[in-house]
């Protein structure tokens, strides 16, 4: 994905729609489960994310996008490393404690090859988080009218992602993430597990090992 690709979904302002509080929020739901360990986040995009996990987690980073890796670098340590690569095709040595894939596999054709990668990446007892947008509800025709990103091969509801996970992970948490843009200018991320039905997009969390 090159440049054009990300001006393109974030109306040429991906910082103004990817805001500190939003991935500190999404770490907030990473560590009511584990503290720390070894991190991976596959799509790290700009690497706003890993800059926030950095604290507490020793982080990899990967995007299909070399472009995205370029600019992750400029925000990010020199000891975080940073590939290019898909999910459903990473061969990497080392285990990881998480893995993190934030409104990444809406993109991805093939899903079971993701988990089954993904299970494979984890060490037993890892977690996979990941958030997607979700197009049932009351507020699906929305979702769905306002998305013009060609590149979402899943335009789906939660059920059917929760639905999704393999009986290899158990999924012990999913919460709502309201999200707007408001007028080009203001950016709501909100954590809603009461209203996680209605939501416009989920976070999931599935812990790797037998139900």
């Amino acid at each position: 994905m090159s440049s054009a690709y990300f001006d393109k979904a974030y109306g040429g302002d991906y910082a103004r729609r990817n805001p500190p509080y939003k991935w500190r929020a999404f770490l907030r739901e990473v560590r009511r489960f584990r503290r720390e360990g070894a991190l991976l986040e596959a799509g790290c995009g700009f690497g706003l994310f890993l800059r926030e996990a950095g604290t507490h987690f020793d982080c990899v980073g990967c995007d299909v996008s070399e472009y995205a890796v370029r600019r992750a670098r400029a925000h990010l340590p020199a000891a975080v490393p940073l590939f290019c690569g898909s999910l459903p095709a990473l061969e990497l040595r080392r285990g990881f404690d998480v893995l993190a894939a934030f409104d990444v596999i809406e993109h991805i054709a093939d899903l079971p090859r993701v988990f089954e990668n993904a299970g494979r990446l984890l060490r037993p007892g890892g977690l996979l988080v990941f958030t997607v947008p979700v197009y049932d509800g009351p507020l699906g025709w929305l979702v769905d009218r306002l998305d013009h990103d060609e590149t979402h091969v899943h335009r789906r509801g939660r059920d059917f992602w929760l639905e999704q996970v393999p009986p290899s992970f158990t999924v012990r948490h999913y919460t709502g993430v309201w999200r707007y843009f408001f007028f080009g200018r203001f950016y709501l991320n909100l954590m809603s597990r009461v209203c996680r039905r209605w939501t416009t997009a989920i976070l999931v969390v599935a812990e790797k090992g037998p139900r």
